[in-house]
Order: structure tokens, then C-alpha cells, then sequence
């Protein structure tokens, strides 16, 4: 029997677990993660504004293992050291040999070299950061209030918030934001907001890099939300009071924000491979590095391209989940001895949060909607794929009693 370990049960990774568990091959799946459960990264904007728990942004990976069926394994621990030669994962625990390797070890936040940057910045990479984040942010919003004796008049004596990079995740957690606490302040009846939000980009606009259209609904909603943006300005300095501008200006500052970016998991950094300057494998058309035929690397940790194209794709959910899929039909092929067929994942369009129940989205066939329709169609995405999961784990979880 092939034994196949999947490291990182993220999108990619349990994607790969879900569409293997129906072959019918003569394999075994280990699926590891350090942590045992799935963050969904995509719906924490949600969380930090209150509009949902800490339980609805994750699932549980040992019952989803249990209710993909006996083929499917889940154990937690870290992996420190992947031996390619000997085919073999060390973990803090255990150590396991495979037949077949998948590396869907994710990303975490680019922190470039700018003095005072980790120390002061808070991010939502993880559970663990987005948790702190929230409480934070309340815990300092709180304070302000007590100290205040009126509402605030004076700018200076406004609460700062900095969000320093306006890419998607930038864009969405400010606008985000700005709905919050102007919700927050209206429900506590607080005559004024006392809030001032930043969103510093460094690229001569908001959302570098997408369609007009996304960029202009993006920054009409920012505006509207009382947002201001800084553009075509680096970021050089980070302290307690301050962010400091290569122009020599600076943003005084209560709660700074870094969503700069990714670089792949430093797992991938590890290994004598070819690498982007984000640190992601290069991978060939099947998603294997060079001169490794049963090494596969998926998700966001790998530079993932449409082959056809040529076009590189960005690492978001959607392209993660469709590289899953795509790698466990190719092993699946492996196993039975037939020839790998090329597939490559594809862009399918986007959709983004702007705060309360408005969005942006287009699709890869032209059409783009705005508002709450691209809210509902954001929604809409989201349930369909966490439902399944939750059905599965429910499945899993009635299993797993019954063995009690």
C-alpha cells in the first residue's frame, strides 16, 4: 500500500485530501498540520468586526480526516526537515517515509527590513495574530474612551489607525474597519467617530496591479468610509507613536496594521530548490520541483502558473483548492501506472469585502457587480465550500463517538 503525507491542511491540502478519499486506490493519506484545524483567512474580517465567532472561521481537521473515510489520516505536528533522498518527513514528534510527498505548507506575512516593523505591527496571517489583533484593537479603543472627557474634536486626539499595504487584504481590513467603528460609535451613542483611519500604499495606487473597475469601487467605498490613502510613498520607520514616510513625512499612530504581502512557508525555504523572490518552489507543468518525481508542491508556498498562458496566479483560496484537485488525480495516475495528464489551475475572477454588506467582484468572462449583490455572490462562494466541510465533520465527529 503507497502511503502519501500531505503537509499543511489548508485549502490546498485537505482540497488534495477531499477528491483523493474518492479514488479508489490502493493508498493511505497522512494529512499533517501543527495546528488542528483549518483557518479560514478569508472570512476574518468578519470576526474582527464582530459579525461572527471564533468557531465559524475554523474546522476541525481530525474529524474531517474521520469522515473522508478510513484512507485519510490526520496527525498534528510541526514539520522541521523534509530528507527528499530517504523519502522520509521529521516532525517535533514523529518521523514518517512516504511514497508520494505533498507540500501545501502555505505562506505567512513578507516583513521587509523596516526598523520597528514586527515590533509594533499586528496582521491576521494566523488564528493566533488575528485573535491578539481583535483584542487589541478593542482593548485600545476602550481606553482611548475612558480617557477621553469629550468627544474627540481635535484630530490629534483622534484614535490612528494605519494599514500599511493596500492590496486585497489591505483594502478589505480597512474598509472593513471603517464600517466597525463607525457602527461601533453610532450604537454606543457617541456623537462623533474619533476615529481616523490610513491606508498607506507604497505603488502609485490603491490595489496595485487590478481591473479599473475593482480599483474604482474599491476606492469610492474607501472614501465614502472616511478611509484617507496614501499613495506612491514607502514606509521606513515604525515606532510607538509614529509611521515614517521616505518623504520624510510621517502618520501618528495607535494601532498599525502590516498586510505587506506574503513569502511562502519557511519550510519551503529549507529545501535546495529553485525559488521566486517570495520564496515559493518553482514547480513544472505537474507541480513537481526539479529533479523530484514524487514531490509535489501546492497552494500558496508554490509559484502556481497556467501553463497555456503563461500567466502566474495570484495565491489566493481558489487556485490553492483547484491545485489540490489537479495533484491528487496525478498521483492517483502515478499509482496505477498511467501517464500524467497537464492540467493547470485558473483564474476564475474575484470578489472582495469593502466593508458591511457591500463588495466588488468580476468574474473571468466579463462581468463585474459591485455593492450588496457582490456581497451576497462573496457569501455564496464561501458557503459552498465551507458547508460540505461541515457536513463531513459532523460525519466524522458522530464516527469518532461511536468509538468512545
Amino acid at each position: 500500500m503507497k502511503k502519501i503525507i500531505v503537509i499543511g491542511g489548508g485549502y490546498a491540502g485537505l482540497s488534495f485530501a477531499r477528491r483523493f478519499s474518492h479514488f479508489n486506490c490502493d493508498a493511505q493519506v497522512y494529512l499533517i498540520d501543527q495546528n488542528p484545524y483549518q483557518y479560514l483567512q478569508p472570512e476574518v474580517y468578519k470576526f474582527i468586526a464582530n459579525k461572527c465567532l471564533i468557531s465559524d472561521i475554523i474546522i476541525d481537521l481530525s474529524t474531517i480526516a474521520e469522515g473522508l473515510g478510513k484512507k485519510i489520516y490526520f496527525y498534528k505536528d510541526k514539520i522541521i526537515q523534509i530528507d527528499t533522498d530517504k523519502n522520509r518527513v521529521i516532525g517535533e514528534k514523529f518521523e514518517l517515509d512516504y511514497d508520494y510527498l505533498v507540500i501545501a505548507a502555505g505562506s505567512r506575512t513578507f516583513f521587509p527590513p523596516i526598523e520597528g516593523l514586527r515590533e509594533y505591527a499586528s496582521g491576521v496571517k494566523t488564528l493566533d495574530r488575528s485573535l491578539d489583533f481583535k483584542q487589541k484593537f478593542e482593548r485600545d479603543i476602550l481606553k482611548k474612551i475612558k480617557e477621553e472627557e469629550k468627544c474627540y474634536i481635535q484630530r490629534e486626539n483622534q484614535f490612528n489607525i494605519i494599514v500599511g499595504g493596500a492590496g486585497l487584504a489591505g483594502v478589505e481590513i480597512a474598509s472593513e474597519m471603517a464600517y466597525y467603528a463607525r457602527d461601533f460609535f453610532r450604537r454606543i451613542g457617541f456623537l462623533c467617530n474619533g476615529l481616523n483611519i490610513t491606508l498607506i500604499e507604497a505603488a502609485e495606487r490603491i490595489l496595485p496591479g487590478m481591473d479599473q473597475f475593482v480599483y474604482q469601487t474599491a476606492i469610492n467605498r474607501l472614501k465614502s468610509l472616511g478611509v484617507n490613502i496614501i499613495t506612491g510613498k514607502k514606509i521606513v520607520k515604525v515606532d510607538k507613536e509614529n509611521v515614517y514616510l521616505e518623504d520624510g513625512s510621517f502618520v501618528k499612530q495607535d494601532f498599525f496594521i502590516w498586510t505587506g504581502g506574503i513569502v511562502a512557508s519557511s519550510l519551503i525555504q529549507k529545501m535546495g530548490i529553485k525559488k521566486n523572490k517570495r520564496q515559493q518552489a518553482v514547480v513544472d507543468k505537474f507541480f513537481r520541483p526539479e529533479g523530484m518525481e514524487n514531490v509535489f508542491i501546492i497552494g500558496d508556498c508554490a509559484e502556481t502558473k497556467n501553463h497555456k498562458t503563461g500567466e502566474i496566479l495570484p495565491p489566493m483560496a481558489q487556485v490553492a483548492i483547484q491545485t489540490g484537485e489537479i495533484v491528487a488525480d496525478h498521483i492517483k495516475n502515478l499509482i496505477e501506472n498511467k501517464p500524467l495528464k497537464e492540467k493547470s489551475p485558473i483564474f476564475r475572477g474575484m470578489v472582495s469585502a469593502l466593508g458591511g454588506r457591500y463588495g466588488v467582484g468580476m468574474i473571468r468572462n466579463g462581468i463585474k457587480f459591485k455593492g450588496y449583490p457582490a456581497y451576497l455572490f462573496k457569501e455564496a462562494v464561501f458557503i459552498h465550500y465551507k458547508l460540505p466541510l461541515r457536513i463531513i465533520s459532523k460525519k466524522g465527529y458522530k464516527r469518532l463517538l461511536k468509538e468512545q
